[in-house]
């Protein structure tokens, strides 16, 4: 009988009275024996244990699928779970608010309103985004003595064509009428719904200017207060436009930034203001005439019977969503010899659930989002807790490529992947070593 070195050993540590038990227990095991059943036996027995145990498959991590065509369950609350904690990858951008990084199919409601189409619209704002020179306003009403060359831009998800609209002084004189920009979506203009409520709204900004001039300084505030503002004859003047922004100025949740920190691009999500009027149809695009409206007599604006207000002003007055009030101060640099302003872009992503006519394409597309207030309860107080603060994107973009390389061996597929791809030289390698 051969021994191996280590049984060797065992028996030559053993007491005298042990060794015989020993060495013949050794004997057994060289000849592919244990006391019972065979070596071969045993490890087929645990296999089938193994096969047969089903707490090991409640320990495995898998996805959980859901029916085709339905919503999965968002209560379980995908957006705040990571690869870290769970399979259930989740975007990594700025919440559930973020309009860029989800899909429209993503949303939900906080009750129910039925079967509804989800629609995604973008604006690019970028006509006009140039900082002007500094003046003040002059005349004996509002806002006289008042910066005058400020341009003040509100974006919010208004269930119409228009997302953003621009204000501007047009003159010094404080009772002259203001002047503006209507900024619109080439997809909600074309593929226009019957009624539609909106879902998420989210800006990117950046600073486009050579690197020489940049300067001067942007205001923001996501207004939770409606206001009575349109440019146009009879409707709002200079001095109230300038004393609207002096009021953005000095509020208290207004955060400001300097055009150098803003050549990075920069991201802010709209949120809810009013949860009941968020989960209202309203007509989409529909003017509704001044004298229908009391506030407008109140604002001083036009009451002719041919006065209208469209649905992005409305919504202003009555906000569903928060308003992001961006002020771009005034600001001339001196390059080549010339003054130049500071020159923004801002691209603004809409998400809506929409009511089409009954048999068209996209009303057979639509879905029953799933009803989790709660959720949504917990998700609109965290972004409500980022107040008027922009958030950095490039800095999210590298913190998730970090994390990714860091926990590359967590990803299941990519892990997966890479065995498969390696497994062949890996079989080889372990072939040589026997061998």
């Amino acid at each position: 009988m051969v021994l191996t070195g280590k049984q060797i050993q065992a028996l030559a540590l053993a007491a005298p009275r042990n060794r015989a038990g020993l060495k013949k227990m050794f004997a057994q095991q060289n000849a592919g024996k244990v006391p019972g059943n065979t070596r071969d036996q045993k490890q087929r027995n645990n296999r089938q244990a193994r096969r047969m145990d089903t707490s090991n498959l409640t320990r495995m991590p898998r996805a959980r699928n859901h029916q085709k065509g339905q919503m999965p369950n968002m209560g379980r609350g995908n957006w705040d779970q990571t690869p870290a904690s769970s399979n259930v990858i989740a975007p990594r951008g700025f919440g559930y608010y973020d309009a860029f990084l989800h899909n429209p199919f993503s949303a939900a409601v906080h009750m129910s309103i039925g079967p509804a189409t989800p629609i995604v619209g973008t604006t690019v704002v970028s006509e006009g985004m140039v900082t002007q020179k500094p003046f003040s306003l002059v005349g004996t009403g509002p806002g006289s003595g008042l910066e005058g060359g400020a341009i003040l831009l509100i974006i919010m998800p208004s269930t119409s064509d228009t997302q953003a609209v621009a204000y501007y002084c047009s003159s010094v004189a404080t009772t002259d009428p203001i002047s503006g920009t209507v900024y619109k979506s080439p997809q909600l203009q074309v593929d226009k719904p019957d009624n539609a409520i909106p879902t998420r709204c989210s800006f990117r900004m950046r600073n486009w200017t050579q690197h020489v001039g940049v300067g001067g300084i942007v205001r923001v505030l996501r207004m939770t207060t409606g206001v009575a503002l349109r440019y146009g004859t009879g409707y709002t003047s200079n001095g109230e436009l300038a004393q609207l922004i002096e009021g953005i100025r000095t509020h208290s949740r207004t955060r400001t930034y300097g055009g150098e920190e803003l050549t990075d691009t920069h991201q802010k999500n709209c949120t809810v203001v009013d949860q009941s009027k968020a989960t209202w149809f309203n007509d989409w695009d529909q003017d509704t005439p001044n004298t229908q409206l009391p506030w407008t007599a109140t604002a001083g604006w036009d009451q002719s019977p041919t006065a209208v207000t469209g649905n992005f002003t409305k919504e202003l007055h009555d906000p569903l969503y928060t308003p992001m009030a961006i002020v771009l101060e005034p600001f001339v640099a001196a390059v080549s010899g010339s003054t130049v302003g500071n020159k923004y872009e801002f691209n603004v992503r809409s998400h809506f659930l929409a009511h089409y006519a009954q048999g068209s394409m996209l009303a057979n597309m639509a879905i029953s989002a799933p009803t989790v207030p709660e959720a949504l309860n917990r998700h609109r107080e965290k972004e409500e807790d980022k107040g008027s603060t922009l958030e950095k994107v490039g800095n999210v973009i590298a913190q998730g490529a970090s994390w990714a390389w860091n926990n590359r061996a967590d990803i299941i597929p990519a892990g997966y992947s890479a065995f498969r791809a390696m497994r062949p030289a890996i079989q080889g390698a372990a072939r040589l070593a026997i061998l």
